[in-house]
């Protein structure tokens, strides 16, 4: 292997730092969470929301 192939010893092999697409995904992902979140609440509490989604009563 050349010298130019390999990674410097004083710079790391990967960047762990945030960027755009982390940022987007992170997002995406926590958006998602708290929409499951509050339709789980909702199914849990609110009578009309339960038949909703079950088709069922509470």
């Amino acid at each position: 292997m050349s010298p130019e192939e390999q990674a410097p010893e004083s710079q790391p092999k990967w960047d762990y730092t945030s960027n755009k697409q982390n940022m987007i995904t992170g997002g995406v992902v926590l958006g998602g969470n708290l929409l499951l979140l509050i339709a789980f609440l909702l199914y849990q509490y609110v009578p009309a929301a339960h038949q909703f989604i079950s088709g069922r009563p509470l």
